[in-house]
């Protein structure tokens, strides 16, 4: 692959990222079945990608993300499903479809405006296609496989609105940068400074529910977290 297609396919693919963890609305995901609401989700993450990627005459941006994005959101859509599995297929069919488009529709001399602007374009991308994933994505499938345990929990007690979401984008986070920072022993401290401030949740008898659904959410979190970490700073070696 050149590195023009690089360039390209990591613009698509961040984009993607932002237009469906940062520009998409709760209100457009209950409402994604209605045609409209789906165009438009569909035609921010098109423009997002067009503006990032910054080929301007490149049609096939345009035409490519703006169809593939809103065929892969009606299939998932109409299926009605909203599992950890259907999640990661979906993601999974968007990123296959923007890689296509990336390197087998867009000529390969195609080069990028930014990239003739910033030399560290393509790093940057994946930078923050890398926090993205840790962070935000990570969060949204680490959230839908714990929730059929959390059925099950007595929910007696409630903590802050949304902590437990915050929380556990603030650890990946920190993950994120303790490992591209060369500091991956650094896990072990917050892995250990945790377990210390969730004790208190968990100290009194009869509360083997939430101390299993605690450790298994940190866990999945923890994990997501080293992988995408460790796949990024892969990537920035090899570039």
């Amino acid at each position: 692959m050149e590195v023009a297609n690089l360039d390209i396919v990591f613009g698509l693919i961040t984009a993607h990222l932002l237009g469906d963890f940062f520009f998409q609305s709760d209100l457009m995901v209950r409402n994604k079945r209605d045609a409209g609401v789906l165009m438009i989700h569909a035609s921010l993450v098109t423009a997002v990608s067009y503006l990032i990627c910054g080929i301007w005459i490149s049609w096939q941006i345009l035409v490519g993300v703006l169809i593939t994005h809103m065929v892969i959101d009606g299939i998932k859509t109409l299926s009605g499903k909203d599992g950890p599995k259907a999640f990661l297929l979906d993601q999974g069919a968007h990123l296959a479809a923007l890689t296509a488009i990336g390197v087998y529709w867009i000529p390969g001399e195609t080069v990028p405006y930014w990239q003739s602007i910033f030399p560290f374009y393509t790093k940057g991308l994946l930078l923050v296609t890398g926090a993205i994933l840790c962070v935000r994505v990570g969060g949204f499938w680490v959230g839908k496989t714990v929730a059929p345990f959390q059925k099950a929990l007595d929910n007696t007690s409630e903590g802050l609105p949304n902590a437990g979401r915050l929380i556990g984008q603030l650890e990946r986070a920190l993950i994120y940068l303790l490992v591209l920072a060369g500091e991956p022993q650094g896990v072990g401290f917050l892995v250990t400074a945790k377990s210390i401030l969730r004790f208190g949740e968990i100290k009194e008898p009869g509360q083997q529910k939430e101390a299993e659904y605690i450790i298994i959410g940190t866990l999945m979190s923890f994990s997501w977290a080293l992988f995408i970490a460790f796949a990024t700073k892969a990537l920035l070696a090899f570039l």
